[in-house]
Order: C-alpha cells, then structure tokens, then sequence
C-alpha cells in the first residue's frame, strides 16, 4: 500500500507543478507588458503637456520633432548600430528690457536680441516669458 500512495503523492505533486507553471501566453503578456512600460515612463516626462505646464504655456506651443529610428536595433540592417538619440530641449523668449526694447531670446535666456516690430504679436510680455518650446533629437555616437 505505502508503493501506491506515494506513486499516488508524487503523481499529485507533477499535476500541482503542471497546473501552477504560467502559460507561454502569460510568459509573453508579462514581456509585452515589460516593455511597454519600460519606455512609457519617459515619454510621459518629456510629453507636450508637462512641458505647456512646466512653462505656464499652452501645449500647442510645444513643439516635438519626430524621434528618428535609424539607431533601432531592429532597424535595417538588424544589428547594433552604435548610437542613440538624445533629447534636447529649447525655448524661445519674449521680454522688454528697462528701456521698453522688445527682446527675443533663442537661448535660454543667455543672449537676448532686440525686436523691431513683429505685427504677428499683439501683447508682449514684459518679463522674461517662455513662449515656445522645442523639443528636438542630436544623434550620438557610441
């Protein structure tokens, strides 16, 4: 009797292992899953809405140049290709100076630039306002 009831026991231990064991369609859901989220976080720190929100701007004045895929791995011819792409992120300024000069900055803030007219703008701020960001790619070399 002992034979049967451990050849009963481990029959029932093989079941239990088999019925606990994850399906190759949970295996490959969790990976999607994985990478999806792996890149997701990211992008939702660099998306047009932070940044309008970030800078007291309206998300249509966030411009996003599309991400260039050459670097891919998977991209022709499949590989490693030794480089990647970088965010880089960039304003335009408005602001008047002391004198009441219209001023433009292209850099941050660090040099600034007197505007003669721009018929394009009715109201322009006084203080050193961001009015457009740019949001472009600078490919690096590994």
């Amino acid at each position: 009797m002992d034979a049967v009831e451990a050849v009963e026991g481990a029959v029932a231990r093989v079941e239990q292992a088999i019925n606990d064991k994850w399906s190759s369609a949970t295996m490959i859901g969790w990976m999607f899953l994985v990478a999806i989220f792996w890149d997701v976080p990211g992008n939702m720190w660099h998306s047009k809405w932070r940044y309008g929100l970030s800078n007291g701007i309206s998300s249509d004045n966030v411009v996003v140049e599309k991400h260039p895929h050459d670097c891919a791995f998977l991209a022709a011819p499949l590989g490693e290709k030794y480089c990647h792409y970088d965010r880089e992120v960039s304003t335009l300024r408005r602001g008047t100076s002391t004198t009441g000069n219209r001023l433009v900055s292209y850099d941050e803030g660090k040099t600034w630039s007197v505007v003669e007219s721009d018929p394009t703008v009715s109201n322009w701020p006084q203080y050193n306002t961001v009015v457009v960001v740019y949001i472009n790619w600078k490919k690096v070399e590994e």
